[in-house]
């Protein structure tokens, strides 16, 4: 997977990185001479906060958002019906079927992106497969019109990754990859811990630097701008990862809002839905970036014992094989051994 995708992303990752470092040179330059024991715990608490924002940065940009692609078409749509049965299930008990989100435009085609054109229309799925496997799964599965895989109805091709994602919210400029069911509890993860930071950062920054020290502060002109410029930015920083935040909530939601107006199968429905997107019941590793999210292990086990049985059919065709090579050599030899008698 390319990790920088195109200019503007490499623009949006690098300005992020500059936000994260200009809040540590404030927090780092902040001095206490009465009590530094005080501050010198604030930095240690800071810089902890700030490795898990990074780290949490790091893992949304490198891990796979959840690619369907032709070589792993097969393998989504087995990992989808084994992580999503208990919603299907509950979809089958009350009888209901998917209705298409007209306001939904993730998946819109244009003739003119030549990268778009480029891209190979071919799958290991053929459309009587895709059938069976929808009355099969009892899942409303559809073919993409960009790169023709197989997916599900909450699956959208992203026009910057040029592939589809799985459970895709949308492209993320600031992490230059897609959000998808792999990487999305990082993504929540890191607007947590992006709003932590900038909170902590001016709390620490303004009362050492205004209340503590006010007489140096009031005579320093540059501190003065310092101030006023953090100040704006930091309002505007943190209600854009509120934002995002609230998004993020809300589009949980709004899926089965529309599915459900029973608000108690609403709250229930939320809560395997966050199960899914953690990876895991609740405990503290929903709260760090370090475990995977989407239940990714789960995929790769599906992949694992495929390969597993895979390699088993060719050992036993090679067995086969070399035995048929042993029976018509010792056959060869038997009817040479005939001839010379």
């Amino acid at each position: 997977m390319r990790f920088f995708k195109d200019c503007e992303g490499l623009c949006f990752f690098f300005s992020l990185h500059l936000i994260f470092f200009i809040q540590i040179y404030l927090v780092h330059n902040v001095e206490d001479k009465d009590d530094n024991i005080i501050l010198f715990l604030h930095k240690i608490i800071f810089c902890i906060i700030m490795f898990l924002t990074f780290f949490s940065h790091f893992q949304i940009a490198q891990t796979d958002p959840g690619i369907i692609d032709y070589y792993n078409n097969i393998d989504m749509i087995e990992f989808y019906y084994f992580v999503y049965k208990d919603i299907i299930s509950l979809r089958e008990e009350y009888n209901l079927k998917y209705k298409e989100n007209k306001d939904d435009n993730r998946d819109n085609y244009y003739t003119s992106d030549e990268e778009e054109k480029e891209i190979e229309l071919k799958s290991e799925i053929s459309d009587k497969m895709k059938n069976i496997i929808s009355k099969k799964f009892k899942i409303h599965f559809t073919r993409c019109k960009s790169c023709y895989v197989v997916r599900p109805y909450d699956a959208h091709h992203c026009r910057t990754c040029h592939c589809c994602i799985l459970e895709q919210d949308h492209h993320c400029p600031w992490i230059n990859n897609c959000v998808g069911i792999f990487n999305k509890k990082y993504f929540i993860l890191f607007n947590i811990y992006a709003f932590i930071s900038v909170i902590y950062c001016s709390f620490i920054y303004y009362y050492y630097t205004i209340i503590v020290n006010y007489k140096n502060f009031v005579n320093n002109v540059v501190q003065n701008i310092i101030a006023i410029c953090w100040g704006i930015f930091a309002f505007i920083y943190g209600l854009f990862v509120i934002i995002m935040a609230a998004e993020q909530r809300d589009n949980v939601k709004k899926e089965f809002k529309k599915y459900w107006k029973d608000k108690e199968i609403q709250k229930q429905m939320i809560k395997i839905k966050m199960r899914i997107i953690f990876g895991r019941n609740f405990s503290f590793k929903w709260f760090l970036p370090f475990y995977e999210g989407g239940k990714r292990y789960i995929y790769f086990f599906l992949r694992q014992k495929k390969m597993e049985l895979y390699l088993k059919q060719k050992e036993l065709k090679r067995k086969e094989v070399k035995e048929n090579v042993n029976d018509n050599n010792n056959n060869y030899n038997a009817n040479i051994n005939k001839n010379e008698e």
